[in-house]
């Protein structure tokens, strides 16, 4: 039922983008963000109840006894996801499929959860903040995490009978065999691969090829922390090679197995910006840096062309991203951490 043909349906970019530009003003800017980091949690969330984050919050109020906490984390991840969901639904025909794709990041983010949490093996009756904007529905994976065992999950997946939810039981697969944990990661993420790109092949245009382009530049940052992790000195060169995979957008499987510094990996690539240089000592790879490059490549392609896919690629990570920097901020405020250090976590396009 998943795989459903838009051959019939015309291309509607214009109607789609015309429409995702108007929401473009809804999404905070560097000020908002500035004024929050120095206020209460409670100012935090008088200020989102103003925004369209606001029904949520009010719902948890009636619905739930939950903390100012919960409840933000809540609304941020329940409102993300219809705002995600109802980009998808606004369009049709080709804008449809790559959307999908896009938004495809969320079954990669669930399925990992699933992964770690059979992996680890210790039963945890709470479940986890699902992203709810993916391909597979969030009542599938709350039963994959209620499964009574591996075995039982794997049959689960393989009875839903769609190619992510195969992907996931490989994994799963993986999990039961004793597989290392970034072994079961990697055939999750390359089963998932396989599925879109089996999606973008439908396409030959230069939208799907910028789709393919963003799923060429998520294999970058799977190699990326699998090379940190060999310059951090905790996995060993040649082990790293069973974890790489090929198809990255500017990284190849040489570059990564015969450079020894970031400088020396990342120069002249669009990764290069992620090279930090700390107070004290030489250039490294700063934690998270190649992601943040990743989202800001996204969001820059909002103006590229108003007419393709470019518009919704952009909109989504922006929303994504606003999700992400006020799941930080929160967390940030209460712990008490200096205005100045919350917003250094952050990434504050334009």
């Amino acid at each position: 039922m998943f795989l459903k043909s838009s051959k019939d349906f015309p291309e509607n970019f214009g109607y789609l983008n015309a429409r995702l530009r108007a929401r473009f003003t809804n999404f905070l800017v560097k000020e908002d963000y500035r004024r929050l980091a120095s206020r209460h949690l409670e100012d935090i969330e008088i200020f989102l109840l103003e925004t369209r984050y606001g029904r949520s919050f009010r719902k948890s109020l009636v619905e739930l006894p939950l903390s100012t906490h919960r409840r933000i984390e809540m609304a941020l991840a329940e409102t993300s996801a219809d705002i995600l969901n109802q980009a998808r639904k606004m369009a049709m025909g080709e804008p449809e499929e790559l959307i999908g794709v896009i938004l495809s990041r969320a079954d990669l983010q669930n399925g990992r959860l699933l992964v770690r949490y059979l992996f680890i093996g210790i039963p945890y009756e709470m479940q986890p903040r699902w992203h709810a904007y993916g391909t597979l529905p969030v009542k599938f994976l709350a039963q994959l995490w209620t499964s009574r065992s591996i075995a039982h999950g794997i049959d689960r997946c393989l009875a839903f009978d769609h190619p992510l939810s195969r992907a996931l039981a490989k994994a799963l697969d993986q999990v039961a065999k004793g597989s290392s944990l970034p072994t079961c990661e990697r055939v999750l993420l390359s089963g998932m691969l396989g599925y879109q790109e089996e999606v973008l092949g439908r396409y030959k245009t230069k939208d799907s090829s910028l789709v393919r382009e963003l799923l060429a530049r998520t294999l970058d940052v799977w190699n990326l922390n699998i090379w940190s992790r060999v310059f951090a000195g905790v996995l060993q060169k040649e082990k790293a090679a069973e974890f790489y995979l090929e198809g990255g957008y500017s990284l190849s499987i040489e570059k990564l197995l015969g450079s020894s510094e970031p400088a020396e990996l990342l120069a002249s690539t669009p990764w290069e910006k992620a090279l930090e240089r700390t107070r004290d000592g030489p250039p490294i790879m700063a934690p998270g840096g190649a992601m943040r490059e990743f989202w800001r490549w996204q969001i820059s392609q909002r103006r590229k062309d108003p007419l393709g896919i470019e518009v919704a690629l952009a909109f989504i990570a922006h929303q994504l991203v606003e999700w992400q920097n006020l799941d930080s901020l929160v967390v940030g405020v209460s712990m008490g951490f200096e205005g100045d250090a919350i917003l250094d976590k952050l990434i504050l396009a334009g």
